[in-house]
């Protein structure tokens, strides 16, 4: 980010300021202390917990690299070298540092870039959204989540023609298991288009 200041302030004059402590005629008048006093030092303020990273090499090249960030004695971050290039294929991390894994991270075909990101997002232990490149250009093409954290999943999207945006979405509003509303994005301006009720019951429109 760049800042575009005013030409022209190095050119202003800086207005005439009586300084403290000078009197013209009189000379230097009592002295003045312009050394502000020292910042007291904190005593509450403790030095951040060493970082310990703990690595292991298995058979046939697997690497594995532990790591804790707070100090606590378990690892916030495992990651693991599968294919022996010096590249991370697939890590674990404890976001919010409770003790549990929330965050799965993985490069399923070794490219170099994870096309896979697997979470847990409220804490309970089971994966609630799968996020994939499946052509592997950085972009996300297709996801599954479970909404409303019961253990089932209930949205699908994905984005069939690779542009970024999904065109493709369905949703399991009754918790059933099965997506009972489809939603279509069929012209790819990101705008859906055409809704169908797959599921009787949750259709508004039926009336008997």
């Amino acid at each position: 980010m760049s800042y575009d200041g005013d030409a022209n302030v190095t050119d202003d004059v800086l207005a005439e300021q009586e300084l403290p402590g000078v009197d013209e005629e009189q000379g230097f008048g009592p002295a003045v202390d312009l050394v502000p006093d020292p910042l007291p030092l904190d005593p509450e303020v403790e030095a951040p917990p060493p970082v310990t990273t703990v690595v292991t090499q298995y058979a046939g090249g697997v690497t594995e690299v532990a790591t804790d960030l707070d100090g606590d004695g378990y690892a916030e971050l495992l990651q693991f070298d599968t294919d022996g290039d010096r590249v991370v294929d697939l890590s674990y991390q404890d976001t919010d540092s409770d003790g549990r894994f929330d965050t799965i991270e993985r490069d399923s075909d070794l490219d170099g870039r994870v096309d896979e990101v697997l979470e847990d997002n409220n804490g309970d232990g089971r994966i609630d959204s799968v996020v994939t490149d499946t052509n592997g250009d950085g972009l996300v093409d297709r996801v599954v989540a479970d909404a409303d954290f019961d253990g089932r999943t209930d949205t699908w999207m994905t984005d069939s023609d690779y542009n970024g945006r999904p065109d493709e979405i369905r949703v399991d509003t009754d918790s059933d298991g099965r997506a009972d509303r489809l939603m279509v994005d069929t012209d790819g301006d990101g705008t859906i288009d055409q809704v169908t009720y797959q599921d009787r019951d949750t259709n508004p429109y039926v009336t008997n």
